[in-house]
């Protein structure tokens, strides 16, 4: 299990964690080689990913490995945007023989956002994504829509893909977490996601506090209110009037995290691209039991709405104001919502659904013929 992380808080990092703990009950024996380091400018990413990339052919041969399970995403081998560390860890990989399957996390930037910057960092990291799959066995991504993408670029190589939803890396609630709902507490995880749509939140936000008075926004988790995502949520409710009705829970540990979340009466999904299966903040809302409504969009999952097991409305402050207010209103309403997502989350977006999607391509590439 190879990755790299350069922040303290990853959900790549945590994905990879309880998975090797998923692969190790079904009887594989799995080793994380894992870097964590702080980029320090090119030089200083040259250094500490350089010696890294030198050591893993011999971690490899000492732990015995038969296949590499690779974690893939492109910012974290990147310096500002450019790619510029795949292809000498690739290579190092390569060198080893060993069936190479990578998870997918984050593949390439799009093509339309970000201007001059963002074309530069698209062209280079789909250059980099070229040679990921010719060096891969298969490929593993958490969204039936990044699987048809992959498909349907005739650029790349053709590879086995699995599709297997993104897993919570969060622990149940406490007992007690739910008691401390107040019947007006909405809550947002993946707060700071590109996209999400602050002005329309607090627009919504506003309408429901005409109605109920005293409700409150809490957005929950990293990166906190004095990151640049954290000063853009206080402006813009400043400017609204909201500031006082706006709250920040800063970092927390998964067990305070999964509890904050199960205290709300309401959770948020406000990515652009819609509710999708690739978002392990979706994820961890859903396991927490209280009732999810999502902004739709293109990417949004067709199963997790037609299961009625979260509440789906365009993108209009009125009609997300309304069904909030609608569950905020009928408590039981929402606890049944709330059910319904758990259910799912830990029937559709498990570990063990990776799990089976990781051994069978490991079997598709050899590996899995080898004896462990």
């Amino acid at each position: 299990m190879v990755g790299v992380s350069t922040t303290a808080v990853c959900g790549v990092r945590d994905h990879a964690t309880l998975l090797t703990r998923g692969l190790a009950g079904a009887g594989e024996q799995p080793t994380m080689l894992w870097l964590d380091y702080e980029p320090a400018g090119l030089a200083g990413g040259r250094r500490a990913l350089g010696a890294w990339v030198e050591g893993l052919p011999g971690e490899l041969e000492r732990s015995g490995a038969q296949a590499i399970l690779l974690h893939y995403s492109v910012f974290g081998l990147s310096h500002r945007g450019v790619p510029v560390f795949v292809h000498p860890l690739l290579a190092r990989l390569k060198g080893t023989g060993l069936p190479l399957v990578t998870i997918v996390h984050e593949a390439v930037y799009p093509w339309n956002i970000g201007g001059a910057r963002g074309k530069l960092w698209a062209f280079t990291q789909r250059v980099a994504l070229i040679e990921l799959v010719r060096r891969s066995s298969g490929l593993l991504v958490t969204a039936s829509f990044r699987e048809q993408w992959l498909a349907g670029r005739r650029w790349l190589p053709r590879r086995p893909i699995e599709t297997a939803p993104v897993f919570s890396n969060l622990p149940a609630p406490g007992p007690g977490a739910r008691d401390a709902r107040s019947g007006q507490r909405i809550g947002v995880f993946g707060y700071a996601y590109e996209g999400a749509g602050v002005a329309l939140v607090l627009d919504a936000l506003a309408a429901i506090r005409r109605r109920l008075g005293g409700t409150e926004l809490v957005l929950l988790g990293a990166p906190g209110a004095d990151s640049p995502a954290g000063r853009e949520w206080r402006r813009r409710a400043e400017q609204q009037g909201l500031a006082a009705a706006v709250h920040f829970s800063g970092t927390l540990t998964a067990a305070q995290l999964t509890d904050a979340l199960a205290a709300c009466d309401v959770l948020l999904s406000i990515n652009s691209g819609g509710p999708s299966s690739r978002k392990g903040s979706l994820a961890g809302s859903l396991g927490s039991g209280a009732p999810v409504v999502a902004l739709d969009g293109p990417h949004s999952w067709r199963e997790l709405a037609e299961s009625d097991a979260i509440r789906v409305v365009p993108s209009d402050p009125r009609a997300l104001a309304e069904a909030v207010l609608e569950l905020l209103e009928d408590p039981a309403a929402a606890q049944a919502l709330g059910e319904r997502g758990r259910a799912f989350a830990e029937q559709r977006m498990s570990v063990s659904e990776t799990v089976r999607a990781v051994e069978d391509l490991l079997e598709r590439s050899g590996a899995g013929s080898r004896p462990r």
